[in-house]
């Protein structure tokens, strides 16, 4: 199956997407959030790409504190996550995102234009390996 993952953030959501198989996860863009005033047009971008490319399941990073506990983030990636779900009628999983920005951003090798669209690669990695 293939996945869509998401690195949600109030500004920018960066999008990637896996191989057909699920196995290896590709950033693709870096969408422009500006906050739920500008979902709905999200959504619309994000279902052209699940139509074309045949998605089976949208993965949403999820920010956990340190501690795992749930922050202010947390709720509002939470709330997005469950409006893509109303639109889009996909499956929504979320994985854990702790630290992938900061890990890509130290990696040195990501152009900044596609800094959240890595992340977004990342988040979806982790995902794809942990369901191996």
């Amino acid at each position: 199956m293939k996945y869509l993952g998401l690195d949600y953030g109030e500004k920018r959501i960066g999008v990637a997407v896996s191989d057909d198989e699920g196995m290896l996860a590709f950033p693709k863009y870096v969408e422009v959030a500006f906050g739920p005033e500008r979902w709905k047009v999200v959504a619309r971008n994000f279902k052209k790409i699940i139509d074309e490319e045949n998605i089976g399941g949208v993965i949403v990073g999820l920010p956990l504190g340190f501690s795992m506990q749930e922050t202010e983030m947390t709720k509002k990636v939470r709330e997005f996550a469950e409006f893509l779900k109303k639109e889009l009628n996909v499956e929504i999983f979320f994985q854990n995102e702790v630290l992938t920005s900061k890990e890509v951003e130290k990696s040195g090798v990501v152009r900044e234009d596609m800094l959240d669209a890595s992340s977004a690669a990342l988040i979806l990695q982790s995902f794809l390996d942990a369901k191996l």
